[in-house]
């Protein structure tokens, strides 16, 4: 087992900012949302039972042939199309050596030589958070198989390995080496996350594993060229502020050691958030370590002009067209847009929930009462039995009085829950129908005044909240059936009247 030499950052970024510049290129791994594996038919659900998710290809053995997901060749070919690059009409497979529990094959299948997609640029500007403009390169982006998962920890001294995720497609997008900054990397990360989610190519969770980040950074003296530096490898960087954290400690790492006369290793290293260090973990591999060879078991991808064009004519808006679209027509901020391009789908449910309703009420919802049952129920929008015209018929509810905010999130809670039934339809068997008799709610109102004279007494002596003691206690008295602002009005004037 390598020694593992631990390196904190050292704060020397201000000192050493106009003598060094830093040269980064990302390497992103992503899992396509295909229902089958790249190379065989079992599900690509890598979450289950262990090991109930594979085939005899995923397995490795002997005799079995892998058969390749033209869906997974469709997504990736969407993928680069969005990135702005260019599908090209014919790629093929590699094999790429290297022996580890993980890997089954003793190889993974990818496409090293001949990707199916290159080119192509993100764009950071002001709505990312930048003063200033960037595009960043796309070099290629291919398709791959994900390893196996190896499990720690369950049995000291031993390793056990979790073959569901083997043989799952990935679609690897590398960058140019076009990023200067750590923050420029987690933009142009989180940039890519909402893109490929928008078009419905990943979900993109990186605390799921379902987008993983690995990291190139050198440095070089201003002045020098942009690629003398010696790069070092930063690998499985899961959220945007490791990235941001993983890649100052680098760039601090080998400034300093650059200054003290020392040389930058080529190596692959880990990061140690904690302490904000990173540590070597080997030797950085080159091509020749890799023996890449054609794989022959794998036919060339042959894509026609027409096939291309017509993925071309089924992409959905952009999502920065979106943003800039849905805060003018509607009126949002753009927190509340990038919240809902963040969810797949979400947009759509907006856009098909808004039309005669107020947009900022819709949002609302959306962002704090929807997301709020998803987070509770670990489930995504797409996942949910939740329709567009029951949210709406919801919201008109609402907006008519016809049920109070409690009821409304009743009513969403049942619709998550998978009820068919209209609003109307729950409103009468549940008893919902709102009490606006303002006589009723003030003899329901006086009733309580006088079976809790304390409670009085107090407000009266400037205990102003004791009005909310008695709101709380008249909507549980009407089992919510009374408008929140009403039995407020209601309760104050009684109290006032008793000064």
């Amino acid at each position: 087992m390598p020694v593992q030499h631990y390196y904190s950052s050292l704060a020397v970024g201000d000192r050493a900012a106009a003598e060094f510049q830093a040269t980064i290129g990302l390497e992103l791994h992503v899992q396509l949302l295909a229902a089958q594996k790249l190379f065989s038919a079992a599900s690509a659900k890598w979450d289950g039972p262990p090991n109930t998710n594979i085939s005899a290809v995923d397995a490795g053995l002997p005799g079995s042939l892998p058969q390749l997901n033209p869906e997974c060749v469709k997504l990736a070919a969407r993928a680069i199309l969005a990135l702005n690059g260019q599908v090209q009409r014919r790629s093929a497979f590699d094999r790429k050596h290297y022996f580890y529990a993980d890997q089954p094959l003793g190889y993974q299948i990818t496409q090293q030589q001949h990707p199916v997609g290159r080119g192509g640029f993100i764009e950071l500007g002001p709505l990312d958070g930048l003063d200033y403009t960037k595009r960043i390169g796309i070099h290629q982006l291919q398709l791959e198989q994900d390893t196996a998962k190896s499990v720690h920890g369950v049995y000291p001294g031993y390793v056990l390995v979790d073959l569901n995720r083997a043989g799952v497609a990935l679609a690897e997008i590398v960058s140019e080496p076009d990023i200067e900054t750590a923050e420029e990397a987690a933009l142009y990360v989180r940039k890519v996350q909402m893109l490929l989610r928008h078009i419905g190519v990943s979900n993109c969770h990186m605390e799921e594993g379902s987008l993983r980040c690995d990291v190139n950074v050198s440095v070089y003296r201003s002045g020098d060229d942009r690629l003398s530096g010696t790069r070092c490898e930063l690998k499985n960087l899961n959220s945007l502020k490791v990235i941001r954290g993983a890649i100052n400690s680098e760039i601090d790492r080998q400034i300093d050691a650059i200054q003290r006369g020392e040389a930058v290793v080529q190596e692959t290293r880990g990061y140690d958030a904690q302490n904000n260090r990173t540590f070597a973990t080997r030797s950085k591999e080159t091509a020749p370590d890799y023996r890449y060879m054609p794989e022959p078991d794998v036919p060339e991808i042959c894509i026609s002009d027409d096939w291309i064009e017509q993925l071309r004519n089924e992409m959905p808006e952009s999502p920065e067209a979106t943003l800039e679209r849905m805060m003018t027509q509607y009126g949002l901020s753009q927190e509340d847009v990038e919240t809902m391009l963040a969810e797949p789908g979400c947009t759509a449910l907006f856009e098909q929930s808004v039309v005669g309703r107020d947009p900022k009420r819709v949002v609302s919802w959306i962002t704090s009462e929807i997301f709020g049952q998803l987070a509770y129920r670990s489930q995504r929008l797409a996942d949910s039995s939740l329709s567009a015209e029951q949210f709406a018929q919801l919201l008109d509810a609402l907006n008519a009085d016809t049920i109070t905010s409690a009821q409304a999130k009743q009513a969403l809670i049942a619709f998550m829950d998978g009820e068919q039934r209209t609003v109307g339809e729950l409103i009468k068997a549940y008893g919902w129908e709102v009490i606006s008799d303002q006589d009723e709610l003030r003899n329901i109102a006086e009733r309580l005044l006088e079976a809790h004279p304390k409670e009085v007494a107090g407000y009266l002596k400037g205990q102003t909240r004791r009005l909310n003691f008695f709101v709380g206690k008249l909507m549980q008295a009407t089992q919510g059936q009374a408008k929140p602002q009403d039995a407020s009005q209601i309760i104050k004037k009684l109290l006032e009247a008793r000064r």
